[in-house]
């Protein structure tokens, strides 16, 4: 149609406009489009970033049933759709796992969740090993808006103390008790 003779200069509008942006949400109520918007790409350059945001924004993000597998240590690894590589490999040399270009600025990445799970736990065993008026005095503190981390530290209280089941100022008491014995048996 285009080659067609004395159809050079004919510019026409589109013939049907949109009346209204398209919301990917605007009926869809289900659980994995709650899920698929509520996703954060990091580790991608800025190119990347906005075709992947294109893509959820016009629900054309099609998210992995199963891991894929990286392109440089060949493991499977790739959690994310359309990623090509692993985030310990593109954090390693500092490339976009979509594309794999190398980046002058570097790329936020994402904290690896075992982490956070390991720093949850240690946070937990502290708590635990609380005497009962501190753990209260604790669950009040988080109550009305203090961080963990910060609580803590109101409290006085070091995770090595707690580890040793106590303040090591009733360790060295009951040392001097023990010498005292040994003193006695020793007459």
């Amino acid at each position: 149609m285009s080659c067609q003779k004395g159809n050079i200069g004919r510019t026409r509008k589109q013939k049907y406009q949109n009346v209204s942006k398209f919301k990917n949400n605007m009926f869809d109520t289900s659980k994995m489009t709650k899920e698929i918007n509520a996703i954060e790409h990091k580790g991608v350059c800025d190119h990347c970033k906005g075709v992947l945001e294109w893509k959820v924004h016009y629900r054309k993000y099609k998210p992995l049933t199963q891991a894929k597998k990286c392109v440089r240590c060949l493991e499977k690894n790739v959690i994310r759709a359309y990623y090509i590589m692993c985030d310990d490999c593109g954090a390693k040399d500092n490339l976009c796992c979509k594309c794999g270009l190398s980046q002058d600025a570097p790329i936020p990445r994402p904290v690896p969740a075992v982490e956070e799970e390991r720093e949850q736990a240690e946070f937990e065993v502290d708590i635990k090993f609380l005497r009962e008026r501190q753990r209260r005095k604790f669950h009040r503190l988080m109550k009305q808006g203090m961080s963990g981390e910060e609580a803590l530290a109101k409290l006085n209280v070091t995770p090595n103390k707690q580890a040793n089941g106590g303040d090591g100022e009733d360790d060295e008491d009951d040392d001097d008790d023990d010498s005292d014995l040994d003193e006695d048996n020793s007459t």
